[in-house]
């Protein structure tokens, strides 16, 4: 292995010959703030949503549902059906006005032109059918004219309105005061650190590279990037970059990791899903594919995909690997040598199936299963999640402290202890700088500290590439390379839930997700195409979000049933393909189709869901694709 890498590391002339002068750090959208009039017309589209039943029907609404959730005070069940978005306007306008600042630059330009239409007569009249403002409508024609969004046949006005409904959900669902009425409580984070400490995870503090301030410059002349020095350059710390930086570095290598995300210790995570989404995913958690068919959720945290996924780990499996032999001439996916790398995997990640427990969401699915004959397994975990509050429910949050969990927690933390890793997080990467001959020397990049950035340049004899499936493309196009095939074939594994409602708590958002996973339709066709089975993990903002929408009493009924839920997901290996690019202003774009196989699939998968929870005990529940 030391003679491959240092045969792949042999020195070159670094005489790098850029392809451009390089793009800052992806444009954000200026801080959005709402005029009074567009206020108006926000608040009154949330309280359509997220309406005040009044007095009587709200009575009449938590009597019906202490039947089915005695475990909330009926108090609680009230004070929810008659809490509107109004009534804590100043916080949820300032959510709102977060999260559009967070997301796209085009989309606020988008809302912004959507809220100054609606607060008009004319334009209100254009995009509802109905004299405006939108503020004057009532509750129930504001209702009804967001179900016409929802259910429109065109694509930009359904696109309207699933983005109104996604703010509406996070908005109401990221106050804490909704919460008691769904029968979720907050986190002990007080509880959460300490258990943290115990775990004694490796501190990363010690491998940042300080960057720097720019020294005074004239305002017509900017400053000199910073300039180091290393053996090899490595974009990306998920689990591709990561193993790469352990064997590098094991072999003596001094290693430059560069991560956008920003590595967080226990003692400054929040294990909020408002923080969690800022802190650990591209874009804030708002990264669609085109028209807001998908939503994507992709770490961008120190450990890349690694920081936020579930810990199971599934080997390849052996049709997927033939595959990539027969069809793409990687013929080493099928050798034994492979297999022999897995195993390798295996243990670096300490994966294991013993002792895994499984909470009550896990069990229904081995119990429906076990009832109807379904094939289900215990799914090997990676690491060991510490004795804490959550028992492992917040990773997706990005709370993994556990020994060998993550990319942070194993392969990481192990190039770090050999002294030899420089870690340059909140490090976003421009450009890749090539020598005299063509070949890769150096990386372009930008290092964010709280508002202020610094430009610098990492050079080394070799540079690697692992930004994940959909930032690596957009660095090669910004780097001059011109192949046609960079960013395409994108495939994303769609995926559908269904839920069951339960007579008992199930509360699925307590203990680790996916400690089980059913292949019963993994294979539709002989050829290895088609889902798995497994449970999810949702905090109430993302239950909420996925949640679908009829009318706001249906709505906060479905969200009440939050701690009896237990949520089946499942995700296609889809044969359908996609593209990534970056638009003018910097931000990831997304466009992707599915085939009628992969629905077809999907659908399958989805009844196969709801026959299991049936079959364990479910009354009762909803889907959502």
């Amino acid at each position: 292995r030391r003679h491959l890498l240092q045969a792949s590391l042999s020195r070159r002339t670094a005489v790098e010959t850029p392809h451009s002068t390089g793009r800052a750090m992806a444009n954000s959208a200026p801080e959005f703030h709402f005029t009074e009039v567009e206020r108006l017309v926000l608040l009154s589209m949330m309280d359509a949503f997220f309406a005040d039943f009044g007095e009587a029907a709200a009575k009449d609404f938590a009597a019906n549902l202490r039947l089915r959730a005695p475990t909330v005070d009926e108090d609680d069940l009230v004070a929810f059906a008659r809490r509107s978005a109004s009534a804590s306007a100043d916080d949820m306008v300032s959510l709102v006005a977060g999260k559009i600042t967070s997301g796209p630059v085009h989309d606020g330009e988008k809302l912004r032109v959507l809220f100054r239409a609606l607060s008009s007569r004319l334009g209100c009249k254009v995009l509802t059918g109905k004299l405006g403002p939108f503020y004057k409508l009532s509750t129930s024609d504001a209702q009804e004219v967001i179900k016409s969004w929802l259910c429109s046949p065109l694509a930009p006005m359904r696109e309207l309105g699933k983005s109104m409904k996604l703010l509406a959900a996070f908005a109401a669902m990221a106050l804490h005061p909704n919460w008691k009425a769904i029968g979720y409580s907050r986190p002990d984070l007080q509880a959460m650190r300490e258990s943290a400490r115990k775990m004694q995870g490796f501190d990363f503090s010690a491998c940042r590279v300080a960057v720097e301030s720019p020294q005074p410059m004239p305002s017509n002349q900017e400053p000199q990037p910073q300039e180091i020095i290393c053996d090899c350059v490595v974009v990306g710390s998920g689990p591709g970059g990561a193993v790469l930086a352990a064997e590098l570095t094991e072999a003596g290598f001094r290693v430059a990791l560069l991560e956008v995300g920003q590595w967080q210790s226990s003692e400054t995570q929040t294990c909020s899903e408002r923080e969690g989404f800022r802190a650990a995913y591209q874009m804030n958690g708002n990264l669609f594919t085109e028209h807001k068919d998908l939503t994507i959720l992709a770490g961008s945290a120190l450990g890349g995909g690694s920081a936020v996924n579930w810990s199971c780990c599934l080997p390849p499996p052996q049709q997927v690997r033939e595959e990539w032999a027969r069809d793409f001439g990687i013929e080493w996916a099928a050798s034994e040598e492979m297999q022999q790398s897995v195993e390798q995997v295996r243990q670096r990640l300490a994966m294991h199936t013993k002792g895994v427990k499984l909470n009550a969401a896990n069990q229904v699915l081995m119990r429906g299963c076990e009832r109807l004959g379904y094939q289900s397994e215990v799914a090997a975990q990676q690491g060991w999640e510490p004795e804490s509050p959550d028992n492992g429910g917040l990773c997706s949050l990005g709370w993994k402290h556990g020994s060998r969990q993550g990319m942070h927690g194993s392969a990481l933390a192990d190039a770090a202890r050999t002294g030899n890793l420089l870690l340059l997080d909140g490090c976003r990467a421009d450009e890749i700088l090539r020598d005299s001959l063509g070949r890769a020397c150096a990386v372009r990049a930008t290092v964010r500290s709280g508002r202020s950035t610094r430009q610098v340049i990492v050079r080394g004899r070799g540079v690697v590439v692992a930004g994940g499936t959909l930032q690596t493309p957009q660095l090669l196009r910004r780097s001059g390379l011109k192949n046609k095939h960079i960013g395409r074939h994108l495939h994303l594994h769609p995926a559908m839930l269904v839920w069951g409602r339960f007579d008992e708590e199930i509360r699925h958002f307590e203990g680790a997700p996916m400690t089980t996973v059913s292949r019963v339709v993994e294979d539709q066709d002989g050829r290895g195409y088609g889902a798995k089975i497994f449970v999810p993990n949702f905090h109430p903002v993302t239950f909420s979000a996925l949640t679908p929408w009829q009318g706001a009493k249906e709505f906060k009924e479905s969200l009440t049933g939050y701690a009896h839920a237990a949520p089946l997901l499942s995700l296609v290996r889809d044969q359908g393909e996609g593209k990534v690019w970056e638009d003018a202003a910097g931000n990831t774009r997304v466009d992707y189709t599915m085939t009628s196989q992969d629905k077809k699939h999907l659908m399958s998968a989805g009844e196969h869901a709801a026959r299991i929870l049936v079959a364990a005990g479910g009354r009762g529940g909803g889907s959502s694709p």
